[in-house]
């Protein structure tokens, strides 16, 4: 194991005793982590595949924040199969992975459904698609399956996705639940 080398730590007193080092190192820092266009930036001159699409920053939503919620692995919950008249259980859904995210503290999600109701997980901050239900396809071009296909490959590159959960009209199953505690165990 080497030492350390002098030249860094002198360097780092002197910078130290600069005026508003402090305040700069107390308020900006976090201000900068924060910020969703300094991450944008970040990843655009760092993205290393000039022809892969700049991945999203998914926010951990409003029930959890704080240094490393950045590092959690992203789960993307996708909610097929619901009508209208489900709608209720569609916002069921989403309040139970909120309280399951609180719980654990594990993960960050992001919502994909057929049914029309984006509020139910953006009122929790979560980020959320939309996928044109089956039985309104009218496409005569490209099959349903491929579309969900494609639009389901972009989700997963897009929010670079640790794990996924196909949740159906019956609601998260204790498998469903057991996978999301389990993230939040790998810290």
């Amino acid at each position: 194991m080497t030492a350390p080398r002098p030249r860094p730590r002198r360097i780092m007193r002197h910078v130290r005793k600069i005026p508003g080092y402090r305040y700069a190192r107390r308020t900006m820092v976090p201000r900068v982590r924060q910020s969703s266009t300094a991450r944008a930036v970040v990843h655009r001159l760092f993205d290393i595949d000039a022809d892969q699409r700049t991945p999203l920053d998914v926010a951990g939503g409003n029930l959890i924040a704080g240094v490393g919620v950045e590092r959690l692995p992203v789960v993307v919950v996708i909610l097929l199969g619901m009508s209208q008249k489900d709608a209720a259980d569609v916002d069921g859904v989403v309040r139970e992975i909120a309280e399951l995210q609180v719980l654990t503290g594990g993960f960050r999600p992001v919502i994909v459904m057929d049914t029309p109701r984006l509020g139910a997980a953006r009122q929790w901050g979560y980020p959320a698609e939309l996928l044109v239900p089956e039985h309104s396809w009218t496409s005569d071009h490209q099959p349903w399956d491929d579309y969900v296909r494609a639009t389901l490959a972009s989700v997963l590159v897009t929010y670079r996705c640790s794990a996924s959960l196909i949740v159906g009209p019956a609601g998260l199953t204790r498998t469903d639940r057991l996978v999301l505690g389990a993230l939040g165990e790998r810290r």
